[in-house]
């Protein structure tokens, strides 16, 4: 008994034993060892790689399979703890010749115990010896080896913490890992923003309905009250009672917030704009310059113009001013008055042609005013005439279309009829209605440019509300009795323009004048005569005779200016309040100013450009007007070949209709066929007042081209 009791004690104690035994090394088995410190050192041509750890690992293994180019040492039971990322390997570039590169990085396997390993890979360039140190069961491990040829140029010792990671392997991963993360985060996002979006959607039909049924009750309630409004207002109507309506409708509160039925609202009674009637292109033009406003500037313009001519000739005359002192004050003692009067006067004697320049310059000023005045005026001439002959051409197209309408519906008229009996085939009558909807697509578009054409002589007329009805539409033809030479002869000589740029060079040049008159001496006199005198109050007051007069001398030299003065002068004797006792004078003075003058190469400069400027210009209008002139010229040339061309059309057009008319009564041609030939005669007429148009345009063009108004009228 004792026996088994022993052999029962004796399991139970190895079993123990076993289970701590392993339960101990499980223990020992999790804690793994952590890779802290990884350092490079280098000795003399060897490199020293030593790796620290927390606690020795179980156990590592090296791999020289591929020596002397490739080792790989492998530390298991260990982890790395200074990466910045999980599951990237760390690779250590260390020179360019001997070793290449140094690669640290984890690898797990739960096939074996334990399943974290550290693999260290070491890759070189040439073949190369190691030896390990391992101490403390591998907790310090030193691998020391050195190339068999050539000498590591670097071994850089990168800390733990600080390390360097820039491989493509590395950066791959941490790529994917970065996009994994975006992806994930952009797919959250996706469907926070569906939610928000859905819940919005929701809150938004809610608020609609909520306010689309509140609008509704509101009408509601406002027809029932409109109702009883109207029928409350009808049933007194209809007794007499109208007082009672006025009294009420007269109060402003009975009818607020509701809207007023068609029966009883009050009629806005619309007052016509006034018209202003029109019968002739010389009604349109004296409108037009009555209310023209460039003109009326032009026109103040031009009396600006000759106001400043008069102040250039006020320049040559003496400037007298006339001066009376009444003076009444206290001293210390006791009060005093005084009085003077007196006459000043100054002349200039010499300004190196400066007055004489800016007058010449003034009274070209006034000449280009007027050339710009008559430039406007024609300008406005042309603009009103054109747009004249557009509308005049605009409303006889719309009459010709409108018969062309009439006729075109009596003939489809006739058509449908003998569709109807069986007269006339679907394709006749098909072509006549495509047909009538030609004519009325050419009434509609002839309506819309007879409303521009109008709107456009109201632009160019400045007025508004024309009344057209009574215009003469007849259009005449003009003739030309004049070479394209002869219309340039006459434009070069007439025109305003090259008359204004010609007194723009001009006074140019007088502008240069005046500046340059500064560089000669500028001599004024000046002299003032009177009387003046100051007398206690208890005192009689007695006034004597002052004179002055100066001479002054202005010279500009080089950006600086010399002036000198001389100067003669008396005064009176009887001052009370100031104690100087000099009653007559003699004084010189001299000033030279040091570059206070630059200005005058700046003006000089400006009016030197502004000459030059002026003459290109010059030159630019010329061949301006010389295109304006052919452009004229030629567009009534061809005009007028358009004109002869319709009328000979025009009498083919008219035989033809009669052709197709005696046709059709001989059963030989359709109404199709006259409806048609009718829409070629009534183009053939729009062609005809095309050309009439044109050619008064072009007669108007070319009055504007040669400067003169109506000169080939």
């Amino acid at each position: 008994m004792s026996r088994r009791l022993f052999q029962k004690f004796l399991l139970v104690l190895t079993t123990g034993c076993c289970l701590f035994l392993f339960s101990g090394q499980r223990c020992q088995a999790q804690e793994l060892a952590n890779l802290k410190t990884f350092t490079l050192t280098k000795i003399e041509k060897k490199l020293q790689i030593h790796i620290e750890h927390s606690s020795p690992p179980r156990i590592y293994y090296v791999d020289d399979s591929e020596y002397p180019r490739r080792l790989v040492i492998e530390i298991v039971g260990a982890r790395i703890t200074f990466r910045p990322y999980e599951n990237i390997p760390i690779e250590i570039p260390v020179s360019q010749k001997g070793i290449k590169r140094i690669l640290v990085e984890e690898d797990t396997d739960y096939r074996r115990t334990p399943p974290e390993s550290v693999f260290v890979t070491i890759e070189a360039t040439q073949p190369f010896l190691y030896n390990i140190d391992a101490q403390w069961n591998g907790q310090f491990m030193d691998i020391l080896f050195s190339p068999e040829q050539g000498l590591i140029e670097t071994a850089t010792a990168i800390p733990a913490e600080t390390t360097e990671m820039a491989s493509s392997k590395r950066l791959d991963k941490i790529k994917k890992l970065k996009e994994l993360e975006s992806q994930k985060a952009r797919e959250r996002l996706q469907v926070f923003t569906q939610q928000k979006r859905v819940e919005l959607i929701r809150k938004e039909s809610k608020e609609r309905l909520s306010s689309v049924k509140k609008r509704a009750e509101e009408r509601i309630d406002s027809a029932r009250t409109i109702e009883k409004a109207y029928k409350k207002l009808k049933a007194e109507t209809e007794v007499g009672s109208m007082s009672v309506v006025r009294e009420q409708m007269s109060d402003p509160q009975i009818y607020k917030g509701i809207t007023m039925p068609s029966e009883i609202k009050p009629v806005l009674r619309r007052v016509p704009k006034p018209t202003t009637q029109i019968t002739s292109l010389e009604d349109c033009i004296n409108l037009a310059v009555s209310k023209h406003i460039p003109m009326l500037i032009a026109k103040e313009q031009e009396k600006l113009a000759r106001l400043r001519v008069r102040e250039a000739r006020r320049a040559f005359y003496p400037a007298f001013l006339g001066e009376w002192n009444e003076v009444d004050g206290n001293t210390v003692t006791e009060p005093y008055r005084g009085r003077s009067y007196g006459l000043q006067a100054e002349q200039v004697l010499f300004s190196g042609g400066k007055l004489t320049a800016t007058l010449r310059k003034e009274q070209l000023g006034e000449s280009i005013a007027k050339g710009n005045f008559e430039r406007v005026k024609l300008d406005l001439l042309f603009q009103v005439t054109k747009a004249y002959y557009e509308l005049v051409l605009a409303k006889n197209v719309l009459d010709a279309t409108k018969r062309l309408k009439h006729k075109e519906q009596q003939l489809l008229s006739e058509i449908e009829k003998e569709y109807a009996i069986q007269s006339a085939t679907p394709s006749e009558l098909l072509s006549a209605q495509a047909t009538y909807n030609q004519a009325c697509y050419q009434v509609a578009f002839s309506e819309r440019s007879f409303a521009l054409a109008k709107l456009s002589l109201e632009k160019e007329m400045f007025a508004e509300g024309l009344d057209v009805e009574g215009l003469n539409y007849h259009l005449k033809r003009k003739k030309l009795n004049a070479k394209l030479e002869q219309c340039l002869e006459i434009a070069f000589k007439n025109r305003q323009e090259l008359r204004v740029l010609e007194k723009t060079i001009e006074a140019a040049k007088y502008s240069q004048d005046i500046i340059k008159s500064e560089e000669f001496p500028n001599l004024s006199l000046s002299g003032s005569y009177g009387r003046s005198g100051e007398s206690f109050s208890q005192r009689d007051l007695n006034l004597a005779t002052e004179w002055k007069i100066m001479g002054k001398v202005k010279w500009f030299l080089g950006g600086n200016t010399v002036e000198t003065s001389y100067t003669k002068d008396k005064v009176s004797p009887f001052r009370v309040t100031k104690t100087d006792t000099n009653i007559d004078s003699q004084t010189l003075n001299a000033k030279f100013s040091f570059w206070d003058n630059l200005a005058h190469f700046t003006k000089d400069k400006e009016a030197y450009i502004t000459r030059k400027q002026a003459e290109k210009d010059l030159e630019e209008m010329k061949n301006k007007i010389r295109q304006e002139t052919e452009d004229a010229y030629y567009s009534f040339q061809r005009y007028n070949t358009q004109l002869a061309l319709a009328i000979n059309e025009i009498g083919f057009r008219r035989k033809q209709v009669e052709i197709v008319k005696t046709k059709r009564k001989m059963y030989e041609a359709t109404a199709a066929d006259v409806m048609e030939s009718e829409l070629q005669l009534s183009q053939s007429d729009a062609s005809l007042q095309e050309a009439l148009s044109g050619i008064n345009v072009a007669i108007a063009s070319l009055n504007r081209a040669v400067g003169v108004i109506n000169y080939f009228n």
